[in-house]
């Protein structure tokens, strides 16, 4: 059995923006993450999806498929985004290298490690359901459909917490962080790097302690207006660079 890292970070929806990314892995690496999981959607909307995805394989952390790397596989997958974001795609998947896209098209929907399951919108493979999408009655179900413990996800680009005891699950404030309780089960939505949309426009990750069961916050401000001048020198929609701010 591999042998347990102290702090994990789990990171998800990058987005093209390479700012922000940059410097999420320099606070995951000032506090001591030993491992990374990127949840999906390192492309989309943001101007550097290239260096993105470059920067995540020269780090060694494995990604899962978003939405928008589903799109760059299969055309077809275009038509469920809206106008706006199908053109930021469009012109993403004009930015990316062809063995870029190839590698893209090759990511897993889902990767268990250390007992836990990271996928990018719902478990166990969903890529295109968002969490908030499952009513409160159907949740407990929902534990049903994966073995682990705990179950990372991404894609709202909000901070949520799903907390299941056998019989019901129930909403919490992830915020502050978590404690995870013994014969719990529980799942984390982690938040955006590159594109939040949770009123707070600071770059949002977790840590997560296995052997300490415990999940922190971490929210890294970054340099948004440089991404923002960058995204409309490429011609990117202008709602997803307002909605840095």
């Amino acid at each position: 059995m591999a042998t347990l890292p102290g702090k994990l970070a789990v990171l998800s929806d990058p987005h093209g923006n390479l700012e922000a990314l940059r410097r999420v892995l320099e606070d995951m690496d000032a506090q001591g993450a030993e491992e990374a999981v990127c949840l999906g959607d390192a492309v989309g909307y943001g101007p550097e999806p290239e260096a993105v995805v470059r920067l995540l394989r020269e780090r060694g952390i494995p990604q899962v498929m978003g939405n928008h790397e589903h799109g760059i596989a299969d055309k077809a997958q275009m038509c469920r985004f809206n106008p706006q974001a199908r053109q930021a795609l469009e012109r993403t998947a004009c930015l990316l290298e062809p063995a870029t896209a190839a590698f893209l098209s090759g990511l897993p929907r889902f990767i268990v490690r250390h007992g836990a399951r990271f996928v990018h919108g719902c478990p166990p493979d969903r890529v295109n359901t968002y969490l908030y999408m499952i009513r409160d009655k159907a949740l407990p179900a929902l534990f049903g459909r994966f073995p682990e413990e705990i179950c990372f996800v991404g894609h709202t680009h909000e901070l949520a917490l799903v907390e299941f005891d056998g019989t019901e699950a129930r909403n919490l404030d992830l915020n502050g962080g978590k404690l995870f309780e013994p014969g719990k089960r529980y799942i984390v939505n982690v938040g955006a790097v590159g594109q939040p949309r949770d009123g707070d426009n600071r770059a949002k990750y977790v840590l997560w302690e296995p052997e300490a069961r415990k999940i922190t916050v971490r929210r890294v401000a970054y340099d948004i207006q440089k991404t923002v001048d960058r995204m409309r020198e490429l011609g990117m929609p202008e709602v997803y660079a307002d909605r840095l701010w």
